[in-house]
């Protein structure tokens, strides 16, 4: 008997549709199951708040700083966004041990902030944003 091996996101797509389906069929709403990568190969969140420091001019090390200078609490509200879109699997206390072992409520904070700064159009953060964004981008798709 021969039996195939499915790629993780052939099976999940497999498991998707069909749920979306049987959502649409009972309720009426059209729904999308967005699946996001668990794991990279060669990229672990270290490695993407150094590329997300580097983007930004800024030493690594900053991240573990105790202070409230605009600059480095914008750098955590940016490492924090792109740890959390691209490694779901992280818990806010796992984050939050990337800076400072701060406390997952902090985090929490961070987070919104950064959402508001994105929602109001903040220009310092917004240019910030984008050059991570960028060099996180390029990250990705170089070491695909």
């Amino acid at each position: 008997m021969y039996y195939a091996t499915l790629s993780p996101a052939t099976t999940s797509r497999q498991i998707a549709r069909p749920a979306e389906k049987m959502v649409k069929e009972k309720t009426g709403l059209n729904i999308s199951v967005l699946q996001y990568p668990t794991e990279y190969v060669n990229k672990t969140p270290q490695r993407m708040l150094h590329v997300i420091a580097l983007a930004l001019d800024m030493n690594p090390e900053n991240y573990r700083l105790k202070t409230r200078v605009r600059n480095i609490v914008e750098l955590r509200f940016i490492g924090s966004l792109f740890l959390r879109q691209h490694f779901p699997a992280l818990t806010l206390h796992q984050i939050a041990a990337y800076f400072g072992g701060q406390d997952h409520s902090s985090v929490i904070n961070g987070l919104s902030r950064a959402h508001s700064l994105i929602y109001i159009q903040d220009s310092q953060f917004l240019q910030k944003y984008n050059a991570a964004l960028k060099s996180v981008n390029s990250w990705l798709r170089k070491e695909a």
